[in-house]
Order: C-alpha cells, then sequence, then structure tokens
C-alpha cells in the first residue's frame, strides 16, 4: 500500500489502526524520521486493533505517545513500529493494554522512545481487566521517571519494592484498586515525592511508617478508601506537606494530636466521613491552615477554640452535619475567611456579632436551618459578600437595613421560608451589584394597584411602590411559588434582567403593560465596537419568562398574551414585547364562568375572549372584545320596553357596538338614532315586538341584524334597499310574514344565493304555511301577471296595425 502524507492539521498527531499478529505483516515498517508518512493495513480484527497517538507534551513537540488497545486484545506486538523514531517523546500512555511480559524500558526500546528521557508513564486499564499483576521489573530502566499513574487496574497487591528504579519519581498517584493495605516499604527509594494520591483503593489500614522517607512530601491524598482511623505517627515524617486529603472514610474519631506533626498544613479535607466531634486543639499546630471541609459528617458542635491559632482560615464548610449552635467567638480575628459553608444544620440561632470580624466574606451559607430569625445588623460588615443563602431558614420576616452595608452582595436566596411582603429597605442601595434573587416559595404579594382594566380605562398605567425598584442589575428574579396576583409594572425598569419566573402563582390576569419588555432595556453605547458591528435583532435583551401553574382567566385581559404565546404578535409590538415565555407549551387558563375546565393558552381561540364591565345599565352586561374591538352590551330577558341607552356606558376609544336584546317587550327601534349608536354592528333582538324596522335607526355599519320571533309582517321596499347596501347577516325567521304582493321585495332580496340568511326555511308565510322561498313568484303575487297580458295585446294590435298602413 502506497504511503499516505499526513494533512497538515494533523501535524504531531498519528492515528494508526494495524494487524498485528505476526511480525510479517508489518504494516508500518517504513517510519520517515519526522513520522509525516505512514503505510498501514486497517483489515483488521476488532480484537487487535490499536490506536496510536502522537502529541505535543508540555513545550516538547510530539514529546507524548499514547497507545490504546482493544479491551479484549491478549497479546500486544511492538516490532511492527521498528525503524520509527520517537526520540521526542517524554510521556507515555497505555490504556486498556495487557501488562507485558518484558519491562516498560524494553517496551519503549522497540517503539524507537529512549527509555531514560520517560518522565512520566500511565498505565490504565478503565476497570476491563482484573487479573494484572504488577512486578518490580515492569519499572527497571526507568530511572528518570518523576511521574506514574496506575489507575484504575484493580491491582489486589504491589511489591514492597515495586519503585526501586525510580528514585527521581516525584508523583505517585495510584487508584481504583483492590487493597487492603499498602506495603510498608514501597515509597522507601523514592525520596523525592511530592505528591502520593491513593484515591478508591478500599484502604482500610495504612501502615504507620508508610511516610518515612519522604520528607519532601506536599500533597497527600487517602480518600475514598474504608479507613476507620489515623495513627498520628503516619505524618510524624512529612512536614512539608500543605495539602491532605481524607474525604470518603469511615474516620469516626480524631485526637488532638492527629495533625501535630503538620505545621505547614494550608488544605485539609475530611469530607463524608462519621466524625461526631472535634478536639478544640486539634488545629493548634497548624497556623498556615486556609482550608477545612467538614461536610457530611455527624458533627453536633463545633468548639469556640478551634481556630485560635490558625487566623489565616479562608474556606470553612461544615454543611451537612448535626451543628446546633454557633459559638459566638468561633470567628473571632478570621479576617481572611472568604467562604463560609454552614447548610444544612440544625442551627436554631445566629448569635449577635457572630459575623463581625468577617471583613473579607464573599460567600456565606446558611440554607435549611431552623433559624427563624436573624439579627439586625448581622451583615453590617460584609461589605464584600458576592453569594448570601438564607433558604429554608424558616425566615418570616427581615430586619430592616439587613443587607444595606452588602455592596458586593450578586446573588441573595431567600426562597422556601415565611415571608409575605418585602421592603425596600432590605436590600442594598443606592449602590447595588445585585444580579439574583431567588425568593421562591414564600408568601409573598405585591401592591394590589394594578392595571387591571376594571381598575382603570385602556391605556391608563397606576404608579405602585415596588421594593425591588432599586436594584437595577438583577438578572435574575425568581419568584415561583408564592401567593403573587400582579406583575409589577416596576419590573420594565429593571433593564437587564433576563429571566423572571413567576410559575405557580395566584395570577389571573395579564395585561399589556404587565409584560411590555421593550427596547429602551437596551443600554446602547454608541462608542463600544462591539456593539456597532451587531444588527439590532441581536441587540435586543430577552426575558425568558415561565408562567404555567397560574390561574389565569381566560378573558380580554389575556389577549395580548395569548398572541404573544401563539405567535401572532404584529411586527410592530415584536419591537415593544422582548419576552420569551419559556414555558408556553404548559400555560393555561379557564374561562370566568367555569374554573374547572382548563385550556392551553397556545390553543385557545382567542377571538372570543372578552372582559365584563362593573360600570352598565343596570338591566344590562356590558363587555369588551379586544379581537375585533367590540364593546358588547347583553340586556337579555330584562322586560325592557325601549332601546336602553349607551353613551355613558360606552368606554374611550374607538368601539364597535354589539346591542343584544333577545327576550323583551320592544316594539321600535327607537332609541337607535343617539350618535352613541353610530357605530352599531351587530343588532340581535329575537322574541320582541317588532311590528316594523325603521332603517334611519341603523347605521350603514351593521353586519348583522337578528329580528327572529318578533311580529314582522312585512319589509318595506326602502328597508331591503338598506341591507342590500349593508349585505349584513339576518335572522328573520319566528315572524307572522304575509306572503303578497308587498313581500316581493324581500323575496327576490333573499332569492340571491350570496345573501347571508340564517336560515331560508325559517322564513315561513303565516298566511300560506309554506316557507317563503319555496314559493313561486307568481305564487307569491297572482296579479303580477294580469299587467303584462294588456302589455302583450296592446303591443300586437299595435304591430299589426303598423304592418298594414304602412303596407
Amino acid at each position: 500500500m502506497a504511503a499516505h502524507p499526513l494533512p497538515a492539521a494533523a501535524l504531531g498527531l498519528v492515528i494508526l489502526f494495524a494487524l498485528a499478529t505476526t511480525t510479517q505483516s508489518n504494516p508500518c515498517l517504513n517510519c520517515s524520521k519526522d513520522f509525516k508518512t505512514l503505510s498501514c493495513s486497517l483489515s483488521t480484527p476488532e480484537e487487535e486493533r490499536y490506536t496510536l497517538k502522537i502529541t505535543d507534551h508540555k513545550d516538547v513537540k510530539d514529546g507524548a505517545l499514547s497507545y490504546q488497545c482493544h479491551y479484549t486484545t491478549q497479546q500486544v506486538h511492538f516490532t511492527f513500529h521498528k525503524g520509527c523514531n520517537f526520540s521526542s517523546v517524554q510521556s507515555v500512555t497505555f490504556k486498556r493494554c495487557p501488562l507485558f511480559n518484558v519491562s516498560f524500558s524494553e517496551i519503549f526500546t522497540q517503539l524507537g522512545i529512549f527509555p531514560e528521557n520517560v518522565l512520566q508513564l500511565i498505565f490504565e486499564n478503565s476497570g476491563t481487566r482484573k487479573d494484572l499483576k504488577l512486578e518490580t521489573w515492569h519499572l527497571s530502566g526507568l530511572t528518570n521517571l518523576e511521574i506514574l499513574q496506575l489507575n484504575n487496574n484493580q491491582f489486589t497487591s504491589l511489591p514492597p519494592d515495586i519503585l526501586k528504579a525510580t528514585p527521581n519519581l516525584e508523583h505517585f498517584l495510584f487508584s481504583r484498586n483492590s487493597m487492603p493495605s499498602l506495603p510498608e516499604t514501597i515509597f522507601a527509594n523514592t525520596p523525592k515525592l511530592v505528591t502520593i494520591n491513593l484515591l478508591n483503593n478500599n484502604f482500610e489500614s495504612l501502615p504507620e511508617n508508610l511516610l518515612v522517607n519522604v520528607s519532601s512530601l506536599a500533597v497527600l491524598r487517602i480518600y475514598g478508601n474504608a479507613l476507620r482511623e489515623f495513627n498520628p505517627k503516619l505524618f510524624a515524617n512529612i512536614p512539608e506537606v500543605y495539602n491532605l486529603e481524607l474525604s470518603i472514610n469511615k474516620l469516626t474519631k480524631l485526637t488532638s494530636d492527629t495533625f501535630q506533626y503538620l505545621p505547614k498544613l494550608q488544605q485539609l479535607y475530611l469530607k463524608l466521613n462519621d466524625l461526631e466531634s472535634l478536639p478544640e486543639d486539634i488545629f493548634h499546630n497548624c497556623p498556615d491552615l486556609q482550608i477545612v471541609h467538614l461536610r457530611n459528617n455527624r458533627l453536633l458542635f463545633i468548639p469556640s477554640e478551634l481556630f485560635n491559632m490558625s487566623k489565616n482560615i479562608s474556606d470553612f464548610d461544615f454543611h451537612n452535619n448535626e451543628v446546633t449552635k454557633i459559638p459566638q467567638l468561633l470567628f473571632q480575628g478570621l479576617e481572611n475567611l472568604t467562604t463560609l459553608t454552614m447548610s444544612e444544620n440544625s442551627l436554631e440561632d445566629i448569635p449577635d456579632g457572630t459575623f463581625t470580624d468577617l471583613v473579607k466574606l464573599e460567600k456565606l451559607l446558611l440554607q435549611n436551618n431552623p433559624l427563624k430569625t436573624i439579627p439586625p445588623g448581622s451583615f453590617d460588615q460584609q461589605r464584600r459578600i458576592k453569594r448570601l443563602s438564607l433558604a429554608n431558614t424558616s425566615l418570616t420576616d427581615l430586619p430592616d437595613n439587613i443587607f444595606k452595608n452588602c455592596e458586593s452582595l450578586e446573588e441573595i436566596d431567600l426562597s422556601d421560608n415565611h415571608l409575605s411582603k418585602l421592603k425596600s429597605t432590605f436590600f442594598p442601595h443606592s449602590t447595588t451589584v445585585l444580579r439574583s434573587l431567588k425568593l421562591s416559595k414564600n408568601n409573598l404579594s405585591f401592591s394590589a394597584l394594578t392595571s387591571d382594566p376594571r381598575a382603570g380605562e385602556a391605556g391608563e398605567v397606576l404608579v405602585e411602590q415596588f421594593p425591588l425598584s432599586d436594584q437595577v442589575s438583577l438578572i435574575d428574579l425568581i419568584l415561583n411559588n408564592n401567593n403573587i396576583k400582579v406583575i409589577p409594572h416596576a419590573l420594565r425598569n429593571l433593564k437587564k434582567l433576563r429571566r423572571l419566573d413567576l410559575k405557580n402563582n395566584s395570577i389571573e390576569y395579564l395585561d399589556y403593560y404587565e409584560f411590555l419588555f421593550g427596547q429602551d432595556r437596551i443600554d446602547f453605547d454608541p462608542n463600544d465596537a462591539s456593539q456597532s458591528i451587531l444588527q439590532n435583532s441581536e441587540l435586543k435583551q430577552y426575558v425568558n419568562v415561565e408562567l404555567r401553574d397560574n390561574p389565569l382567566v381566560c378573558d380580554c385581559n389575556l389577549y395580548k398574551f395569548s398572541q404573544l404565546v401563539q405567535d401572532k404578535i404584529s411586527e410592530e409590538e415584536k419591537d415593544k414585547i422582548q419576552l420569551k415565555v419559556v414555558d408556553k407549551a404548559r400555560v393555561k387558563c379557564s374561562f370566568p364562568n367555569d374554573r374547572s375546565v382548563q385550556k392551553l393558552v397556545r390553543t385557545l381561540d382567542i377571538s372570543i375572549l372578552v372582559c365584563y364591565r362593573n360600570h352598565c345599565h343596570p338591566s344590562c352586561d356590558c363587555a369588551t372584545r379586544p379581537h375585533d374591538h367590540m364593546f358588547i352590551m347583553e340586556c337579555a330577558h330584562q322586560r325592557l320596553r325601549a332601546i336602553p341607552p349607551l353613551k355613558q356606558y360606552l368606554p374611550k376609544g374607538n368601539y364597535s357596538v354589539t346591542l343584544d336584546l333577545k327576550n323583551n317587550s320592544i316594539t321600535s327601534l327607537e332609541g337607535l338614532q343617539r350618535p352613541e349608536y353610530s357605530t352599531l354592528v351587530n343588532l340581535t333582538m329575537p322574541y320582541n315586538y317588532l311590528r316594523v324596522i325603521n332603517e334611519s335607526y341603523l347605521t350603514k355599519r351593521l353586519q348583522a341584524l337578528d329580528v327572529d320571533s318578533n311580529a314582522l309582517t312585512h319589509f318595506s321596499p326602502s328597508l331591503v334597499d338598506f341591507l342590500n347596501a349593508t349585505n349584513a347577516n339576518l335572522s328573520l325567521g319566528g315572524n307572522p310574514w304575509v306572503c303578497d304582493c308587498k313581500l316581493v321585495n324581500l323575496y327576490i332580496f333573499l332569492r340571491d344565493p350570496l345573501r347571508k340568511l340564517a336560515s331560508s326555511h325559517s322564513v315561513m308565510c303565516d298566511n300560506l304555511k309554506k316557507p317563503l322561498l319555496s314559493l313561486a313568484e307568481e305564487e307569491l303575487c297572482p296579479t303580477i301577471q294580469q299587467p303584462m297580458v294588456v302589455i302583450t295585446i296592446v303591443s300586437t294590435t299595435l304591430f299589426l296595425f303598423l304592418f298594414f298602413v304602412l303596407g
């Protein structure tokens, strides 16, 4: 097979699939010095495939070689790579390969790697093999090795002198094996060790003399094992250790002298053990201590003198313990503390002055404690604090000015409490950088002032006091699971707001102004070159809102919102409403007359949405319908004898009018001539006593006329002409029509196939007991034929006379 040059993009990377059963195949014998050309066979059984990669290592070009076997490979042949020049390789990784029957240094030689150049060796099986046994001779010849990483190999034992041939080893990483302990002399020949990682090996104990010859050790990690105790002598000869990780063991007790030999200890991790107490002087020989993590233990108290000799603490974490009380002097003098995690304990109170000395505190987590109250002034000294969590602490109220001095505060979590009100005096002002405020699962509601149309006319925006008006840097506002009934208009002033969570509240009405987040929210800097190259659409800043599980009412207040959810908003309004309802597929509403049935707003017929008004004729119900900008006055079954007045009830704006007067005792349309009825488009008045319809009372805008079941017998020709001009929808049934010559105009009018008639069969001739349109024209008016006969005779006589006279 011809050689193929590697593309430029693959410089320093060779991926090679080869058949490796006999040395006769030799798919890669011809390696050029710079490894740019290879000749390889790809027709290889799966279990014999491997992948070879060459990459840069730190600052060395082509300094790392990775060799990955198929997990079923039983034997690896490296003779195929004779002639390959890997002389620059310093780091070698074998993954999923079986252990070789020769040393690693001999394997390196077969690969063209100089063993004395190898500084890092990684042998990792990803748990695919369980019968591996590492021998001392495997590491022979690796005199200059600095890093040895043996991960996930399921070793059950190691030779005591396994590291005999690696005197320059600095980092020993040994994890995910299955051993009860380590040989006591395993580190006897590695005095330069700086890091020892012993992770997840199931160790039950460690020899107390294990570390006697590694006095330069700086990092010791022994987590993820089954250790129940530590003999302080284990640490007696490693005074340089600054990082000690003992997490995820089964430690139940520590003594006062456990860390007495670690004067330079800075980071201590004791997470996920079974500790119930700590000696008050356990850290007294650790003046440089900075990080102490004790989360997920069983501590019942924290000694007040714990940090008396360790004033450099910057991170203290005892999350998820059983501590009931904080000693008042515990944090005294800890001016460098930046992170304090006290969450998920049983703290019932915070003593006055607890945090006074913590002037550099940046993160304080107190969530999931039964605190109930916070003393006034608790955070007066925390000017640098950025994140504060008081979630699920049973708070019913907050002291005024509690966060006033927290001018760096970016995130507050007050969720899952019993707060019923917010005050602007709670929060930092007038300068604030607050970006995230979480208030879910409280009892919050905002001002009763609202823009509900029933509280004001269209277009009127009522001013309200909103406690977050000064928090102009807010990006996330989480208010789900409260008792919020209205969305404050003041939210529009939070120009940086990007997320608004209002799900599961008590919101019934949504009007236009409540979700009007428009272009004025964009802070455009004309001097900012990065903005000037963007399109307008890219500059828009949207608010992602969640609104599901609110008792929304399917009425006119929901019209604009429904348009938004259904993507029916106009282009003009899209520029004003820069809001995305991220849960729109789950937002529902119910109609006022049946709150038990919910409809998805996304599929709601928005043309039927109306709002009933309080200001209306005493015998009527008034409503507005935004879909066609209609004012509806419904006065059915009220024994009215005349058309009711409209002017004082008609809302501002150019509304069309629908008047429903069915089932009354009205005999005349007099009253419709009033100016306010000039926009009447729908007149519904069946079951009244109309005998005559005077078209002069009707408007040319009429679109529907329902006069079913009145006392009509005839239509005047002028009325027919009027209806011809309007082409309105008609309902004329149930009247005592007298079918005679006077009804011919109506007859011709109704026979037009384009006429909008509710039912042609409902117009019955009372005198003939037949549907009007079932009659022939001569049946309706027999005399209509007589003039035609006379005209015919006269015409014929005149024709004959002229014929004979004129020859």
